[in-house]
């Protein structure tokens, strides 16, 4: 799987570390599966020692459904990442995901479990390139060029 868009619609900060964000996320998926697009709600918060990023699917006005894509209404991760020693600056963390999408197809056993074999350890090494991009720079993501399509 291939972002092909990721932006943010709709971002909030609070005092301190506690953010609201409306995410846009479209991705490549391979043949014969047609593309899929996501919005979802994210929220972080960060503690000396701990971050947690949890999502959720949701309808937002501002991102109308494209014909290009498929839409997921169905969608919820948490990620819980923290420090082995006594803070995030430390070396050495260790992290918990749980995810889950229902992108509307059923896909048979066989070909769901080559594709979790082959693409959760990919998604996993993106998680973690994210995670040293949010250390280095303190933004949340890897930015990703906006789509073609997408553009205003």
């Amino acid at each position: 799987m291939t972002s092909i868009a990721l932006e943010a619609v709709v971002s909030t900060q609070s005092t301190g570390t506690n953010n609201r964000e409306i995410v846009y996320w479209a991705t490549k998926f391979p043949f014969p599966l047609k593309d899929r697009d996501y919005v979802f709600e994210r929220t972080h918060a960060m503690t000396k020692n701990q971050i947690s990023i949890s999502s959720r699917s949701i309808t937002h006005r501002a991102q109308p459904v494209f014909s290009s894509y498929v839409r997921v209404y169905k969608y919820g991760s948490n990620l819980v990442m923290w420090s082995r020693g006594g803070d995030l600056y430390e070396k050495g963390m260790s992290y918990c995901l749980t995810y889950y999408d229902d992108f509307g197809m059923p896909i048979p056993s066989q070909l769901k479990d080559k594709l979790a074999n082959a693409k959760i350890p990919e998604f996993l090494e993106k998680v973690r390139d994210a995670a040293e991009f949010l250390g280095n720079t303190g933004k949340l993501y890897v930015p990703y060029p906006e789509h073609p399509s997408r553009k205003r």
